[in-house]
């Protein structure tokens, strides 16, 4: 029978509280990908997939397409919406083969008959050297995974209990297939993005870390209401399996 254990005992290394999970340092491309996102820039999105081979598109459950239009037409549609408060973060980056690979969490505010929502989106790029350039030869989208919001800082050992926990295997697994993990910094005072919390529906007041998630299209779904995770260090794995099962899509 396999043993479970509390959570504090999978805190090995106490590391630096952060925004992402283990963030690479930022790759030129990226910043080229990122700043064409503009109206003023949109045209230049395109020019910055190869073209010999042509770059291919793939969307989570769905055949390649044999071009990159698909992607091309989705930033289209969105920088032209008008969406704002848009904003990539690298989450992990490795060169194998001769392409440098990036995963990437993108999230932006929408227009919707329902009024502003949160979009958030994973991009999964590969990109080759092609003369004095980098280009995108292939791109992955995964854009209806849910959301998953952790309220914590700096000085909560219980945050970096639960951030170590997001690392384990089983619950790594099921985070990888179904969420993208957005931490919230509420800063040294905890009044920091406040605004984010009072949204969210989280009572930073009853302890951190705090947890909300969301769909695809940033509709809440699901917020703690009485600090239920504020002592990670004591809970079973197995609560946090149980969680995440109940709100993966």
């Amino acid at each position: 029978m396999a043993v479970r254990v509390p959570l504090t005992c999978v805190l090995l290394v106490l590391s630096t509280y952060s925004l992402t999970q283990a963030p690479s340092v930022a790759f030129h491309g990226v910043e080229e990908w990122k700043d064409s996102l503009t109206v003023t820039a949109i045209t230049s999105l395109r020019g910055l997939y190869s073209t010999d081979p042509p770059a291919k598109f793939m969307a989570k459950g769905q055949k390649p397409a044999p071009d990159i239009s698909p992607e091309t037409d989705f930033w289209q549609r969105l920088v032209s919406s008008g969406m704002t408060d848009f904003d990539v973060t690298q989450l992990e980056s490795q060169d194998k083969k001769g392409l440098h690979l990036v995963t990437l969490a993108v999230s932006m505010k929408i227009k919707t008959p329902d009024g502003p929502r949160n979009r958030y989106v994973t991009e999964q790029q590969a990109w080759q050297q092609q003369g004095d350039r980098w280009r995108i030869v292939a791109d992955a989208k995964k854009d209806h995974q849910r959301v998953i919001l952790v309220f914590g800082a700096n000085w909560c050992y219980d945050c970096h209990v639960l951030d170590q926990a997001f690392h384990q295997t089983d619950v790594a697994q099921i985070l990888q297939r179904n969420f993208q993990v957005v931490h919230v910094d509420i800063g040294d005072d905890g009044k920091k993005n406040g605004n984010v919390a009072v949204e969210y529906q989280i009572p930073l007041e009853k302890g951190i870390p705090a947890l909300a998630v969301l769909d695809s299209d940033g509709k809440l779904l699901y917020s703690q209401e009485n600090g239920e995770w504020e002592s990670a260090r004591s809970l079973d794995p197995d609560d946090l399996v149980a969680l995440l099962n109940r709100w993966k899509p």
